[in-house]
């Protein structure tokens, strides 16, 4: 799933204008149309990396904050996702809007209303439903379709995983699967870019959820893999 930078678009349709909708120097019923000189060519923009509009929001909860529980205290990885994605993808302006234990429901209460500029709108949230024996269908296909109605491209993740431990409970580890399930499906049905959190494995675990370090990078690996395909002209 690809778009068109607007900037692209502009200069291409200004381009077409100019020329009649032909190429320079052909001819029509107007006598022939005169090439554009070099002098002046050299001065009309160019599109390209430096002008795509490489803007992205990140919407999660802990997972894609890079947070996890160290003595009672959230603490922030160093590597987190947003640092991450700067790191290896400079182009990239981001908004993170990340907050630890963040559900589904609580991003949806504001979100039609919360102004946002991004190109780009991920959202991750969604294991807080999954634990809880809920479901992220109630609100994602809406959320999508607003993402879209903005003109903006929707990204999914899936849910990082966990091991059994005194929190993970075999219900909450089915929980997890099945909200991986769901949107991963919603995301093929509606033509929506995912990121396979998934599949990021192996599973280390700082805490009873979160993940260590490195496995919060194989997460942010998936997200830029995501990114890299609907907008490759930002992938430098």
């Amino acid at each position: 799933m690809k778009s068109v930078p607007a900037t692209l678009l502009a200069v291409s349709m200004a381009l077409m204008s100019a020329c009649g909708g032909k190429s320079a120097g052909t001819t029509d019923a107007a006598g022939p149309v005169p090439t554009m000189p070099a002098a002046i060519a050299a001065t009309q923009p160019v599109p390209d990396n430096a002008t795509a509009d490489c803007s992205v929001v990140l919407y999660g909860d802990s997972i894609l904050n890079g947070s996890y529980v160290k003595e009672e205290l959230s603490t922030r990885h160093a590597r987190h996702p947003a640092a991450e994605l700067k790191a290896r993808r400079p182009a990239w302006r981001i908004d993170d809007r990340t907050v630890p234990g963040q559900s589904l429901a609580k991003v949806a209460k504001g979100f039609r209303k919360d102004p946002r500029d991004a190109r780009v709108v991920v959202i991750e949230s969604g294991i807080a439903e999954g634990w809880s024996g809920g479901t992220v269908l109630t609100h994602l296909p809406w959320m999508i379709e607003a993402v879209r109605f903005e003109g903006k491209i929707p990204v999914l993740t899936g849910y990082s995983r966990q091991t059994p431990n005194a929190f993970m409970t075999p219900d909450r580890l089915a929980g997890r699967d099945r909200i991986d399930d769901e949107a991963k499906t919603l995301a093929r049905d509606m033509d929506v870019e995912f990121a396979d959190f998934g599949s990021a494995g192996p599973v280390e675990l700082i805490d009873e959820v979160h993940p260590t370090e490195d496995y919060s990078l194989r997460l942010t690996a998936k997200l830029i893999e995501a990114l890299d395909r609907v907008a490759p002209e930002c992938s430098h």
